[in-house]
């Protein structure tokens, strides 16, 4: 598999150019084709739009009907949730049709087309990288392979009314967009959501590898627990991820998972960032800030991202990694 996208960003734009609006939807989510259906209209689309991590998540809307074609999107799968009216799908020969009641869900292989839109009639679009997905996927049900999942997701039972929950919530932050000081464009707040909403997906659609996603997870006794402890510690300045753990231990991902929330209280993922910022606060108040900087010791223990390290850094110890570097405190 491929690397994760780790992207960042905003866009709000009104597009009064059919070249514009193509710019800025190829930016934002992937290369296609635009044809306007009534091009007596004065031409305006209108994004709004955020990145976090490997989900983009999007209010798309047009002036006037257009129809949108891409050919394979490769590195990427889609949902899309027209918010009124319907929409005209196609992926490769298979027709179909989405609603507010349906979400469209696309895979990176073979041509797709949406046929629909106007004045009120807007979608939530939202881009999921491939291999973020694969990646989860894989780790949740114990099998690297693509997501062949059935094109339409019903939002209006079960699995896919929760799903459609967590969509809602990102739409509603989304309307905060112009604020600055808004949710929507907090990273603590939006990383962990976008998270949700991939892994929602998952047990949404229909898949083969759903079954597997539904079985409860296994736990395993403290010994298991405590093995990948010392796994973590005894590894904590290697690239270590939670899956690597998990193989070690001969568990899978999701008992690990099961395993550390019922004995620890904790997932994994947030054990082995106590570990390794333990190991760079001991660094830190020992360090010669002459000769070391925040930014070595942050990788050094495995934080690539130098301002996250610093917010789990002041959470945990309630002060700052460059002021423990220059009191030795």
């Amino acid at each position: 598999m491929g690397q994760v996208a780790s992207r960042t960003g905003s866009v709000a734009v009104t597009s009064t150019t059919v070249d514009d609006a193509l710019r800025v939807g190829t930016d934002v989510y992937h290369p296609h084709r635009l044809r306007l259906l009534d091009e007596s209209r004065p031409f305006d689309m209108r994004l709004r739009a955020v990145t976090y991590g490997p989900v983009t998540v999007g209010k798309l809307s047009y002036a006037g009907p257009v129809r949108i074609e891409t050919d394979d999107m490769e590195v990427a799968y889609e949902a899309n949730v027209p918010l009124a009216g319907e929409l005209g799908c196609e992926a490769g020969t298979e027709r179909f049709v989405a609603s507010p009641d349906r979400a469209v869900l696309f895979g990176p292989d073979g041509p797709t087309s949406m046929t629909g839109f106007g004045r009120g009639r807007p979608i939530l679009g939202v881009r999921l990288d491939r291999v973020a997905v694969e990646h989860t996927l894989a780790d949740l049900a114990g099998a690297s392979e693509p997501l062949r999942a059935a094109p339409l997701v019903d939002l209006t039972t079960g699995r896919g009314r929760e799903w459609w929950l967590v969509l809602r919530s990102l739409l509603d932050l989304l309307s905060g967009f112009d604020d600055r000081s808004s949710l929507v464009h907090n990273e603590l707040v939006m990383r962990p959501l976008t998270q949700s909403l991939l892994t929602g997906m998952l047990l949404a659609a229909d898949h083969p590898l759903l079954p597997r996603l539904l079985e409860p997870a296994e736990v395993h006794l403290p010994g298991t627990v405590r093995r990948a402890q010392d796994i973590m510690h005894d590894r904590a300045a290697e690239p270590l991820s939670v899956p690597d753990v998990a193989r070690a231990t001969g568990l899978s991902t999701r008992g690990l998972q099961a395993a550390f929330r019922q004995h620890l209280g904790l997932t994994p993922i947030e054990y082995l960032r106590r570990v390794r910022l333990e190991r760079a606060h001991a660094d830190l108040i020992t360090a010669d800030p002459a000769v070391a900087t925040v930014a070595q010791v942050a990788h050094r223990w495995g934080f690539t991202h130098v301002g996250r390290f610093a917010a789990h850094y002041r959470a945990r110890y309630g002060t700052s990694p460059s002021v423990a570097l220059r009191s030795g405190s």
